[in-house]
């Protein structure tokens, strides 16, 4: 079931996080899920932000407060599903980085590709 799923993700400090992008012109948009216990309440914090040429950029929490724990991963499974039907692509923190562009080059007339 999807409540197992979730408890396997990337626990570190009592919190659990999930990282979705979506590619949008030369920027990258990303959605972090942070969430897990907090004293005696569960904490769903959603981060909107951009990854662009300049750095990443991140807007203040969304904080949302469950009692209990199956409310809370309800939550989170209904918008990771939502994020996915919406084409957002779920990542773990290392593989977001700036986005990439297609340069090529010629060398001893061999073309070659590369990422910046």
């Amino acid at each position: 079931m999807f409540l197992s799923h979730l408890r396997m993700i990337n626990k570190q400090n009592g919190m659990r996080e999930l990282y979705f992008t979506s590619p949008y012109r030369r920027s990258t948009r990303i959605i972090r899920l942070e969430y897990g216990q907090v004293k005696k309440v569960f904490i769903l914090r959603t981060f909107e932000g951009e990854i662009n040429g300049r750095g990443t950029s991140e807007s203040p929490p969304k904080e949302e407060v469950f009692e209990d724990e199956q409310e809370l991963l309800k939550k989170v499974y209904e918008t990771k599903s939502g994020l996915l039907e919406g084409r957002w692509i779920v990542q773990n923190k290392q593989s977001i980085s700036q986005p990439s562009f297609i340069s090529t080059n010629v060398v001893d007339g061999e073309v070659s590709v590369e990422f910046e």
